[in-house]
């Protein structure tokens, strides 16, 4: 299994400022309430420092109680609003990045190659990841920018006391660096193998609830039970590493914490002593500490989420920057004129497991608006061809060689789904601009009459939660979308090979008038179904073996007359 990529600490950097860059002026009006309300933050010590000496002076303090009071209280109100608009503003910002983040995932999932996803691993970070983002984002962004701007306020407000303050301020520094030093190079790792250890216990119940009926058939429910159980311990363990490192990282920052306060009113008693300071003066200087303290823990607690919140962001950046930074569609090849081989497989060798090849050196053209149908035994590669041309995979050698954007190709495969909503939603998908009129013919082009009689017509809520559909109706329902998109390439994987027999000829009908007036390559199941292909691939442990038409084929003797043969009509 090929895991799915997780973003450097540089690409989410990047990736966050890129997605924040529309609202910056937003983001300077939030930082400049930050510094306001930090601002007014001092009024209280200096106001309570002032109240200190007027009592120790014995100086009569009526006509100044009033002021020192009310500017406290004015300081309080002012700075509480503006803390609250700085945080509901900056919320809006942080919850508009994470509706960019979650869309860009979701792009980013659907571009990658199939071989990297991994359903567990992709609705484990499309849930616990989203979600720790959008828990986490939001709180901490505010207690970052306030814990910056308030440890420059404040050490300004010392340095205004006395400078030899700051000094003693100082101290408490180089403790909560080593702090934090250890916390960055011991955190990340551990939170990175929290996430992927909650992603591997995903991605196994995920995978045996999915394949339950071949989990049963094999009996392997212990197998299965024993790996569950194996994760979830995985998952408690790492769980567990995470408390320990948060536990000694509180434990570490008491500890500055207690030091820098001793400091402070150690310089507080000897400025004091020799007259230089007022015991006002020290009791604000302690207040400022404490102000000061306040923001750097709460910065540094937080940390603890913002390595929690960034262990998720690099899985999600990965997926949408792992994306973004996939092989390059193929160049169009344009020769100054209409080509006749809309697509062309030029000595292609493929394989899925390094040393166990699937194809080898297969040379296949399909002209403009012509059938080429792929016949053969189970296993043959007829399956992986329609899957190169339709771009889900590269070839290991060789070269695909598509005279088309990729964009007009379309691919339906015998596993045929409705999503959730109404039955017109899921065709306008193919053709949102389409009008009912539209919508109507394309269900009636591939025998889709019933849709349009059903009581709620276009209006019939489909998919989970909505009226059922049989195989034969979703693969009605997936031709039709092919025929209102109207590609010029289809590719047709064995798409009506699941229908019973009833419908078997009538679901044949319906792939002919899609594919009419198309360049086709279709893989049969039923050779009944290629019976009128302009050519016939036939292949053979992952080599065409015969190509020509029906009854060039027929006459030559060989495998496909053998197939035809065998196969009742």
């Amino acid at each position: 299994m090929t895991t799915l990529p997780t973003a450097s600490g540089r690409k989410v950097a990047a990736e966050l400022s890129r997605l924040s860059r529309p609202q910056s002026w937003l983001l300077l009006l939030v930082l400049a309430m930050f510094v306001a309300e930090s601002a007014l933050g001092l009024v209280f010590p200096f106001a309570v420092g002032r109240m200190v000496d007027v009592v120790i002076e014995g100086s009569d303090g009526r006509t100044q109680w009033p002021w020192l009071a009310a500017g406290l209280l004015g300081a309080a109100l002012a700075g509480g609003v503006l803390a609250w608009q700085a945080n509901v503003r900056l919320a809006g910002v942080s919850q508009s990045v994470i509706a960019a983040l979650r869309e860009e995932f979701v792009v980013g999932a659907l571009a990658l190659d199939r071989d990297l996803l991994d359903s567990g691993d992709v609705v484990t970070r499309a849930s616990d990841d989203v979600a720790e983002v959008s828990d986490g984002l939001p709180y901490v962004l505010p207690q970052l920018c306030s814990a910056a701007v308030a440890i420059v306020v404040v050490a300004a407000g010392m340095t205004a006391v006395h400078p030899w303050f700051l000094a003693a301020f100082a101290v408490v520094l180089p403790l909560q660096w080593l702090t934090l030093r250890w916390y960055l190079r011991t955190a990340p790792a551990v939170y990175a193998e929290d996430r992927r250890a909650h992603s591997e216990r995903g991605r196994q119940v995920l995978g045996t609830l999915g394949n339950l009926p071949t989990v049963r058939a094999h009996r392997l429910e212990k197998r299965q039970l024993g790996l569950i159980r194996q994760t979830t311990w995985e998952v408690v363990r790492w769980s567990m590493r995470t408390r320990i490192v948060q536990n000694r990282l509180f434990g570490r920052l008491n500890v500055a914490e207690a030091v820098g306060l001793a400091a402070v009113l150690a310089v507080g008693v000897l400025l004091a002593g020799n007259g230089t300071a007022s015991p006002g003066d020290v009791t604000a200087a302690a207040l400022l500490f404490l102000q000061a303290v306040t923001p750097i823990g709460a910065l540094l607690h937080v940390m603890d989420d913002v390595q929690q919140a960034f262990a998720s962001l690099s899985r999600i950046v990965g997926v949408s920057a792992g994306a973004a930074a996939g092989a390059p569609e193929a160049p169009l090849i344009d020769g100054g004129h209409a080509p006749s081989t809309m697509v062309e497989l030029d000595g292609v060798h493929f394989a899925y497991r390094p040393g166990h090849p699937v194809l080898h050196d297969v040379r296949l053209g399909i002209d403009r608006g012509a059938m080429v149908a792929l016949v053969g035994a189970s296993g043959s590669g007829k399956s992986t061809i329609a899957s190169l041309v339709a771009g889900l995979h590269e070839p290991e050698s060789g070269e695909v060689i598509r005279r088309i954007p990729r964009a007009d190709l379309a691919l339906v495969t015998q596993e045929s789904h409705a999503f959730m909503g109404s039955l017109r939603e899921n065709l306008l998908l193919a053709c949102p601009d389409a009008d009912d009129g539209r919508l109507v013919a394309a269900l009636c082009a591939v025998g889709g009459q019933e849709f349009v009689e059903w009581p709620e017509g276009l209006d019939t809520l489909v998919g989970h939660g909505g009226r059922p559909l049989s195989v034969a109706q979703l693969q009605r329902l997936a031709l039709a979308r092919v025929w209102l998109a109207d590609p010029a390439v289809v590719v047709l994987d064995e798409a009506t090979s699941e229908a019973g027999t009833a419908e078997a000829e009538s679901l044949d009908a319906a792939a002919r008038q899609v594919t009419r007036g198309r360049t086709a390559l279709v893989v049969a199941h039923r050779l009944s179904q290629v019976r009128g292909a302009d050519r016939i691939a036939v292949l053979d442990r992952g080599r065409i073996a015969e190509l020509g038409t029906h009854e060039e084929l027929l006459e030559a003797g060989g495998s496909y007359h053998a197939l035809w043969h065998a196969q009742p009509r």
